[in-house]
């Protein structure tokens, strides 16, 4: 795969279905300050880019996060950095098909289609189609990607130039309104919060140390795929919440009942008076667009996850294997799309057991488990100077000592602070993450002592870099010892 693709695929993780439903929510809850939020959420993701800049350099491998727990902090916190993101990326498929769900009611109603759309088949759709698309492989699903993230874009491109034309300083006054019935009668909570999820769109950059090796020249690549892509990404998303305060005020991200508007960004747009039916249409299009790019990129990227456990005899070693005729590791794609395609015809009873709305809640299992597992590959950076020096020493990008481990133990931090901010508007859902790392973690011994019983011993196996995997030392005493 070359870099233009990966940026693409990169962009559309990142610039999918959140950056299309996010910045509205928030703007109903915090009203002007998610300028000020999505500003403050850029910190985290430089460090999160810094951490995976020098630990994808130094080790690029297929199925990143994983290797780097079980490597570099120790075969168990390896484990959970498998089991953390697929439960999160079971969540993240959900929601995205929920956003399609959510929008295409809309779009059919500007172009003259009023009809019904039942949400369990429209997520069965766009779950189903792209299950399909990343079975047949990864080529076909770069190139469509590509065709994607443009109509994305062009959407996004769309939405700012409405906003900026109908642009009025006064909609940022005041920041943080506090009357009767505004964001902050009852204190600064909805900022904190924005801050926090304003920073979904940007986890995206995870997705590329996750397709490591598969990476032309991924030593060079890796680094310069995350400055372009995140640079990109954090320009427009900026610009995008500017043109939404600035062009339509927050008001217009309410809709009459109090919640968020339907239609979220295209309706705000709508609201401009400063662009014709044809552009609103193309920002519900690019909507569409964007849960076909994070569903796309999903697949794609973390069933190399699986499939790199697979090879460890983590995870039984049938998800390992590659199909014959379109060399895809088509068993891992296929046990990351049947759970969400399974929990689909249930979306409707789960809300009155979430607490939020079932679509708010998964945004926070989405959260909770990227953030416990951002928090295993802190450690990981930590330590990877003194596990692989080599490595470390050698690779093409290389942080002085000093900065890895303030990058570190930044990511830690943030990430434990920014879990328990989002955990707190809906306890359950972490809950139902904390219960399901207590059964990986009987699911890992129960694993271990089955295979040493069978002569095989996990942790051993589990302890160092297979011989293919590249890196700027493809063989070193500290990798194999």
């Amino acid at each position: 795969m070359g870099p233009g693709i990966a940026i693409a695929l990169l962009i559309g993780t990142a610039l999918g279905m959140s950056i299309f439903l996010v910045p509205t929510q928030m703007a109903a809850e915090a009203g002007p300050s998610i300028i000020l939020a999505i500003l403050l959420a850029i910190i985290p993701m430089a460090l999160g880019v810094l951490q995976l800049l020098q630990l994808g350099g130094a080790i690029p491998v297929a199925g990143g996060a994983y290797v780097y727990g079980s490597r570099l902090v120790g075969p168990f916190w390896g484990f959970l950095n498998i089991m953390l993101p697929v439960v999160a990326v079971w969540a993240y498929l959900l929601f995205a098909a929920l956003g399609f769900a959510q929008y295409l009611p809309y779009f059919l109603e500007l172009i003259g289609y009023g009809i019904d759309v039942n949400t369990t088949l429209a997520v069965w759709a766009i779950l189903g189609f792209f299950l399909a698309v990343n079975y047949v492989g990864i080529r076909v699903a770069a190139k469509a990607q590509i065709a994607l993230v443009a109509v994305l874009i062009a959407g996004m491109l769309t939405f700012i130039v409405g906003g900026l034309a109908s642009f009025d300083p006064a909609n940022f006054d005041p920041l943080f309104p506090d009357g009767e019935g505004q964001p902050f009668e009852d204190g600064l909570a909805p900022f904190f919060l924005a801050i926090v999820l304003l920073y979904i769109p940007y986890q995206g950059f995870a997705m590329i140390i996750e397709i490591g090796e598969e990476l032309e020249d991924p030593v060079k690549n890796i680094p310069r795929v995350l400055a372009v892509g995140m640079s990109f990404v954090a320009v427009l998303s900026v610009v995008l919440v500017v043109a939404l305060i600035g062009g339509g005020s927050w008001e217009a991200a309410v809709g009459a009942d109090g919640d968020p508007v339907e239609g979220a960004l295209a309706a705000v747009g709508e609201e401009f008076g400063t662009l014709p039916t044809a552009g609103v249409v193309l920002i519900a299009v690019a909507a569409l667009v964007a849960a076909a790019t994070t569903v796309n990129t999903l697949y794609t990227s973390y069933s190399r996850t699986v499939m790199r456990a697979s090879r460890d005899n983590l995870l039984p070693g049938f998800f390992a294997g590659i199909h014959d005729r379109f060399d895809t590791p088509h068993r891992a794609v296929i046990f990351m799309g049947v759970p969400p395609l399974a929990v689909a015809p249930f979306i409707g009873y789960l809300d009155e057991f979430t607490g939020p709305e079932f679509i708010d809640w998964l945004v926070v299992i989405v959260v909770t488990g990227t953030f416990l597992s951002f928090m295993i590959s802190g450690l990981a950076l930590w330590n990877l100077p003194k596990k692989y020096p080599q490595r470390y020493e050698y690779s093409v990008y290389k942080l002085p000592l000093p900065v890895l481990k303030l990058v570190a133990v930044g990511n830690i931090v943030m990430s434990f602070v920014f879990m328990v901010l989002v955990a707190a508007s809906a306890p359950t859902a972490l809950i139902v993450v904390v219960v399901f790392a207590i059964l990986s973690a009987i699911g890992y011994v129960y694993q271990v002592r089955t295979l040493e019983r069978n002569g095989t011993n996990l942790r051993e196996e589990m302890s160092s870099l297979h011989h293919h995997e590249g890196g700027p030392l493809q063989t070193s005493e500290s990798d194999d010892d």
